[in-house]
């Protein structure tokens, strides 16, 4: 079914600025409110019991906060991980000592942080009300919540991204102070996942129809880009001196490429090799790097056929929120609570999902198929998939797109309820759902300059 036009920000409304609507900002306020108390609860209900990747966060920012190493040990500096996350909780740990309690109250921060930046990139994308219903998805999605008593890059990978975005879009600063900014914010993020290095490329991209926007865009772009690659070499000689070898962010790009590119490849993650065992980081992923780049270019039919497979894993199911925090729900609730909270968690995302592939479906009724395809929401979202498609699918690596997610998801609730209204209402001549009109909606970057 295709309908109702979207309504959007009047014209003469600066798009990053949302007005002092009294109705707008009380509604907001109590979404995030909501979603505070929300993740709070949690917070002070769910003990933090780290396993898998949490524990060995925990373990590097314990050696980071006492030995002033980030490593497995005063003499084993690694760089398997960027250092963002356990740099963030050691320093927790050096100012409030080694309890997690200070580490949930700033997850608790993060998140509902994500959630205010959700409604206020929304808000700047579709009109207010699509603003508010994907606010209200970000506050109550069970994963979102239940992430604050996980040790985990996510939380503050998604808030920096979300505030680089804000930034890159805000009208009120100058495109030199946004291309400075946005990209400080981009390569924090990078210091969490690698992946938000290439952020300013894709946004600059969301211009692409427009050849005088794109151009104009460009220094703005480089800017940022530069300003990324100047926070993040301090990492990068740091790996040179600890190394001997030039390491950008991590000695597990290789490594990842591997896991999905191999002969007994699943998509997922796999133990590395006995090849390559006992071998220093570098080695072990510069080994397993030109093994995979080798598969690749030996099997390209292949290779394209698992990275769509890898699309779907990445996508299928999300219940590693409640894993990673199956110790904690087992002390508070029991074993018994584990797998209702999986449907759960499971179910909510079924659903959103299936919203924002219908969202996504509404624009490409709407508009054509490129204007659709390079709106900053759907292109982030293009972007986080196509990366860990061609590596490996975990279901938590889809987690930084579930703002994009919820506004996509968002548009389509907003709509369908509209033309539903209007079915009722008996109104005739009203469009059906989806119609063209490229007046609503976002489609590439009509209602936002980069100038």
């Amino acid at each position: 079914m295709c309908g109702v036009a979207a309504s959007k920000h009047d014209a003469s409304e600066s798009p990053m600025v949302v007005k002092a609507d009294t109705n707008f900002l009380k509604v907001a306020a109590a979404i995030i409110g909501l979603a505070l108390i929300l993740r709070a609860t949690w917070g002070a209900v769910v003990p933090v019991v780290p396993i898998s990747d949490s524990r060995a966060y925990d373990i590097l920012a314990h050696v980071l906060a006492e030995d002033g190493v980030y490593g497995w040990g005063k003499g084993s500096p690694t760089a398997y991980w960027p250092p963002g996350t356990s740099a963030m909780y050691a320093a927790l740990y050096v100012f409030f000592g080694r309890g997690f309690g200070p580490a949930v109250v700033l997850n608790v921060i993060l998140s509902t942080g994500i959630v205010a930046l959700t409604i206020a990139l929304s808000s700047s994308f579709f009109d207010r009300k699509t603003s508010m219903v994907a606010g209200v998805l970000m506050a109550i999605w069970p994963s979102e919540v239940a992430y604050v008593t996980v040790l985990a890059s996510e939380l503050p990978f998604t808030f920096l991204v979300l505030s680089g975005c804000t930034v890159w879009f805000a009208q009120g600063l100058s495109k030199w102070a946004r291309a400075i900014a946005s990209g400080l914010l981009f390569g924090a993020a990078s210091y969490f996942r690698p992946i938000g290095l290439l952020l300013p490329i894709v946004l600059w991209l969301s211009d692409g129809l427009h050849w005088a926007r794109l151009r104009a865009a460009f220094p703005v772009m480089l800017l940022s880009f530069v300003t990324v690659a100047i926070a993040i070499m301090p990492w990068a000689i740091r790996n040179e001196k600890s190394f001997g070898h030039f390491v950008l962010m991590s000695t597990s790009d290789g490594v990842n490429l591997w896991m999905g590119n191999n002969p007994d490849s699943t998509g997922r993650y796999l133990p590395m090799p006995v090849s390559v065992q006992g071998l220093s980081e570098y080695d072990q992923n510069k080994i397993l790097s030109e093994d995979a780049l080798l598969y690749i270019s030996e099997h390209p039919a292949e290779f394209i056929a698992r990275t769509f497979k890898k699309v779907a894993l990445l996508h299928t199911t999300e219940t590693i929120a409640i894993t990673w925090n199956t110790g904690g729900i087992k002390q508070r609730f029991g074993e018994g609570a584990v797998f209702p909270l999986k449907l759960v968690t499971q179910g909510f995302w079924m659903v959103i999902l299936l919203y924002a592939l219908s969202g996504i479906g509404l624009l490409l009724c709407r508009h054509d198929v490129l204007p659709s395809l390079t709106n900053p929401v759907l292109l982030i979202w293009i972007y986080f998939t196509a990366v860990y498609s061609i590596f490996v699918a975990e279901d938590r690596y889809h987690f930084p797109s579930h703002p994009f997610i919820s506004m996509l998801a968002a548009f389509a609730m907003v709509e369908t309820i509209g033309f539903i209204k209007s079915l009722l209402s008996g109104q005739s001549g009203m469009r059906g759902l989806g119609s063209r009109d490229r007046r609503s909606g976002l489609a590439g970057r009509d209602f936002i300059r980069n100038e």
